[in-house]
């Protein structure tokens, strides 16, 4: 699987409803264990956005606090955004052709799946 067929993929519920599109992908970096300087990436999560033409324009990396317009606008843009974190990734359809979008299905509700702007404090501790 590439990231570029997860961003901007349908993300459905085990139901098959439509919940919205993957946004972004959280991407951690970690140790290899057993292997001193040597580290590598693992998805972390999905940033699932509710509305197509919604873009977060990167405002759900972080938090934006000022200036304040600025800030209004990307709380706004991101606040019914979901975190979708890895393991409640049920599975990934690739899409069909280029240009086509993906599908990832959640082993979940959209309900059960937190709002953005609240695991935003975990990410900048």
């Amino acid at each position: 699987m590439r990231l570029a067929d997860l961003i901007g993929a349908r993300v459905v519920d085990p139901a098959g409803r439509e919940v919205g599109h993957v946004s972004d992908v959280r991407l951690v970096e970690e140790r290899v264990p057993g292997e001193d300087a040597a580290t590598r990436l693992r998805v972390d999560g999905l940033v699932v956005a509710v509305r197509r033409r919604s873009r977060l324009l990167a405002y759900d990396h972080r938090p934006v606090r000022a200036p304040l317009p600025l800030a209004f606008l990307a709380r706004r843009a991101a606040a019914r955004a979901r975190w979708a974190p890895w393991h409640t990734v049920a599975g990934h359809l690739p899409p069909a052709a280029a240009g086509e979008r993906g599908t990832v299905r959640l082993d979940r509700a959209a309900a059960d799946l937190p709002l953005l702007g609240d695991v935003h404090e975990q990410w900048t501790r």
